[in-house]
């Protein structure tokens, strides 16, 4: 199918006015790419005459036949009953089960006949994702070796085809530049095929070299993009809020193209556009030029990020972002327990900065930790308990998700010195999660013997939600060194979650047996309210319980383990609330005990004073996008970072489980949110 006789348009051009007239040269396979679902759906409506109509306009308008065969692929338990009967009802043909062979794949093949001549057109409907790797973007081996295999269904006949693909229309998008629009709207197969090819091989390139820049075309490779050469930096929106809006690369340094977001949404009302700041220079801070023609000598150094504030008198003034005291100091050995906190958004940035709070009740504040090798925000992290090692994953990095693990062995600091020279940093692991994503969660296990750390869950592109579960381990008796994970963890697939979702939180129970997931949202809008429950011996999920919250107004929560001396195997819920809401009083703390009678109820704070019953509330109202965690062996939780009142926040408490009592912490010296912290012991 990847063939000079093989053509390829996007679902969008049928219905524009400026549709191309034709394809120049003879084929005799029309490939139409849908990025949507819906749009894939709505292509088996009246698909006769639509076939008849699109080979007229792109093929050949003076040899157009009926349809003779129609052909509907999917995975075989993916529901398309609803395309299905919508098929069969036009054509009056009863589907038949026609036999492919695919590699490692279980397809369904459904065949209706519409036509008793010999000659005419066929039709299929493949949704191509479906039959791809689930959770995990097909390589262009498997692209091929699938369109291939599809191929043989129909041979050398004419054929329309409609594939619902991620990866192909992303290709075709990027390929079909501006100039080009003007002239046709289709790609041959053959150029496709090349164009995939560069792209894999630029991507495998960068994860070699540790430069992960998605948006790549056949014009600029890594070495050029603005986002690889230029650092983020930021204007200040006014003098009396710290709010601030990255400027925009593209837009100052792609001389040729500019912001192709921020043009395509101009001439598209449906798409969303660039949210980045087009106003200022990203070289000097002032109005007016874009980056490629300032010639300021105010600005010198290329290299940091920066903060452009405007003064009164309008003069621009730069404060690094980069924190070049706080990543110089060298951190002391990290003792146990200390609290960390890891990556996270600030203001429009993705950070890699780390610090630790020591715990003991002597210590000091935040201290600095080695930087992360990649930005990254709504990431996951986990670190098994006794091991002093910790792995972050995933999460949005610096352009697009990531599916790269790091992980930073702590033991080095337990039994020698930094100041000793030993090499002291963050590493990335050769193997990768099955998919890159971010607002997922991570837990460890431990269950004899064997350190197990799970990924579940989290938010892929576009509106998908992720339903894929994934775990490593490694025997706690074995050395837990960065060489030996490296040459001997693997992340092996677990049985997916039952409601895909994202920005959902993730707990283990206290005896190590259940993973629970709480909340989150499925789609772009709707929260879920469902509690789901993950057996670690039978790799086997079910539905337990909902959140005792309104459907519509369900908030997400972040969750713990209980380990108050009172718990038994339950879980603490600290739910977010926002200015939007209009609360006048702080959400309460919730207890959730599974397999008890009355399973979600308000924690009650021990009252030695005997006034009367006094439930526990969180320490601040309209706090958001926090994260949480616990420290088993003090008995104490942590909730840390997030927005206050929906400006970004660096404040942080513990919460004493013996007391219910709560304590504000040191603020950290970067405020953040979409952070995660644990705690190490």
């Amino acid at each position: 199918m990847f063939h000079s006789g093989c053509v390829y348009i996007p679902s969008e051009v049928l219905h524009s006015k400026n549709a191309s007239a034709g394809v120049s040269s003879p084929i005799k396979k029309l490939v139409v790419c849908h990025k949507s679902r819906k749009s894939f759906d709505r292509s088996t409506r009246r698909a006769s005459r639509s076939t008849q109509q699109i080979w007229a306009s792109y093929v050949d308008a003076e040899n157009v036949s009926a349809v003779l065969d129609v052909y509907l692929l999917s995975e075989s338990n993916t529901n398309s009953s609803s395309m299905q009967d919508r098929l069969a009802k036009e054509f009056e043909s009863t589907a038949a089960c026609v036999p492919i062979e695919m590699p490692n794949n279980m397809v369904n093949v459904i065949k209706f006949h519409a036509n008793s001549r010999e000659d005419g057109l066929n039709v299929m409907f493949v949704d191509l994702d479906s039959l791809s790797t689930k959770d995990n973007a097909a390589s262009v081996s498997d692209i091929q070796t699938l369109m291939d295999c599809i191929g043989t269904l129909v041979k050398e006949k004419r054929t329309l085809m409609h594939v619902k693909s991620d990866a192909i229309s992303h290709a075709i998008a990027s390929m079909l530049s501006d100039d080009k629009k003007d002239k046709s709207q289709y790609v041959n197969g053959e150029e496709l095929k090349t164009f995939l090819r560069g792209q894999e091989q630029a991507i495998i390139k960068s994860h070699l070299t540790g430069d992960l820049i998605r948006r790549l075309n056949k014009k600029n490779v890594a070495k050029n993009c603005p986002l690889t050469n230029h650092p983020a930096r930021f204007i200040q929106c006014s003098l009396d809020t710290d709010e601030s809006k990255e400027i925009c690369r593209f837009y100052n340094y792609d001389e040729e193209r500019g912001c192709l977001r921020s043009i395509k949404a101009q001439r598209n009302s449906n798409l969303k556009g660039c949210d980045m700041d087009h106003e200022h220079c990203h070289r000097c801070g002032c109005e007016g030029h874009k980056a490629f023609e300032c010639t300021s000598d105010v600005i010198v150094d290329t290299t940091h990020s920066l903060m452009f504030q405007k003064a009164e008198n309008g003069k621009i003034t730069a404060t690094s972002l980069d924190g070049d005291d706080f990543k110089s100091s060298k951190p002391r050995d990290v003792p146990v327990p200390s609290l960390l906190v890891l990556g996270g958004r600030c203001r429009g940035r993705t950070l890699n900065s780390c610090e630790f709070l020591p715990l003991s009740p002597s210590a000091g504040g935040w201290t600095a930790l080695p930087n992360l090798q990649e930005h990254r925000g709504s990431h996951a992290a986990c670190s098994p308990k006794g091991t002093g090692v910790v792995f972050v994953m995933g999460g949005g990095g610096v352009d697009g998700n990531l599916d790269t693990v790091e992980l930073l062995d702590l033991q080095t600091s337990h039994t020698q010195s930094l100041s000793d020279g030993k090499e002291f940093k963050w590493s990335i692991m050769s193997d990768r999660l099955s998919s890159a994503r971010h607002a997922f969660g991570a837990v460890c296990v431990t269950n004899e013997n064997t350190h197990t750390s799970f990924a579940v869950g989290g938010w892929m592109y576009g509106t998908k939600s992720c339903e894929s579960m994934e775990k490593l381990s490694f025997k706690a008796s074995q050395s837990c060194s960065e060489l030996d994970l490296q040459r001997s963890a693997r992340w092996e697939k677990c049985s997916p979650i039952l409601t895909p979702r994202r920005l959902h939180s993730v707990a283990a129970s206290v005896d190590g047996s259940s993973i629970f997931v709480f909340g989150g949202y499925i789609d772009e809008r709707k929260v879920t309210s469902s509690i789901e429950s993950y057996d670690v011996k039978a790799d086997c999920w079910s539905a337990t319980d909902e959140l005792p919250y309104p459907e519509k107004s369900c908030p997400l929560v972040q969750a713990v383990p209980d380990w108050s001396p009172d718990a038994e195997n339950s879980f603490l819920i600290f739910p977010y609330s926002d200015s939007n809401a209009n609360e006048t009083c702080k959400p309460t703390v919730l207890r959730y005990t599974p397999n008890s009678p009355e399973k979600f109820v308000p924690v009650v704070v021990p009252n030695v004073d005997d006034t009367g019953i006094v439930h526990l509330e969180m320490p601040i109202k309209n706090w958001h996008s926090f994260s949480a965690t616990v420290s088993p062996s003090l008995r104490t939780a942590y909730v840390v970072g997030g927005l206050i009142d929906s400006k970004w926040t660096g404040r942080g408490f513990l919460l004493d489980l013996t007391t219910m009592k709560w304590q504000e912490l040191p603020e950290m010296s970067l405020p953040r949110r979409r952070l995660t912290a644990l705690v190490i012991e």
